[in-house]
């Protein structure tokens, strides 16, 4: 909740009005109450990007089955929900777009990311399901498949600031921007899957 009510504050400064809402994402609830405080303060949604996740790097015999739940509840099922709730919103006003974020690790499997790779090839799966579903309805759906972003997103997950600081990535400005390209598309264009990698 901290760091959301601090990226909030900062968007005021540029004139942005900008909401939060903390929860947990693997709770269908904190996409119910997510998608209903979007609706109160803004009327509608016009945009969904569906990016929570988590990463684990590890050995697969290391690994557990609390850890394929944590990833895949997490990565899969928090976007399921908040697709589910939203687009129901979206197919209301015959319009949307919705970027649900994969990864190269979706197309690409990674031997030391199993549960990962497992959690990123359904997160391709159903963005590419949903696409079919809903482009009669007005609905866009892309995929994003970045590579790797130096964040804090796997540090304390098998991987150290060291490493990231060390490795040649993507910063999650170029993500961003991505993203903003893919939303900017004229009404009768859709980019359906975008692969962003690092030079």
């Amino acid at each position: 909740a901290d760091k959301l009510a601090a990226i909030c504050k900062e968007c005021m400064k540029y004139n942005i009005q900008a909401y939060y809402y903390a929860g947990d994402i693997t709770d269908e609830q904190t996409s119910i109450e997510t998608v209903k405080l979007a609706k109160e303060k803004f009327g509608k949604i016009d945009i969904l990007i569906a990016n929570a996740g988590i990463g684990l790097v590890q050995d697969f015999l290391d690994s557990s089955m609390a850890d394929y739940d944590r990833l895949m509840n997490t990565n899969m099922r928090g976007d399921y929900a908040i697709c589910l709730h939203t687009i129901r919103e979206m197919v209301k006003q015959h319009e949307g777009q919705v970027i649900i974020t994969s990864s190269v690790t979706g197309i690409d499997a990674h031997g030391d990311e199993t549960a990962y790779t497992a959690t990123k090839f359904a997160n391709r799966g159903f963005a590419h399901s949903l696409n079919e579903a809903f482009r009669p309805k007005g609905i866009k759906v892309c995929c994003m498949d970045p590579s790797a972003t130096d964040t804090q997103f796997e540090i304390g997950n098998g991987r150290t600031k060291e490493e990231n600081d060390a490795s040649i990535m993507l910063t999650s400005e170029d993500v961003a921007d991505a993203m903003v390209f893919v939303c900017k598309q004229s009404k009768n264009a859709r980019i359906m899957e975008m692969r962003i990698a690092s030079m």
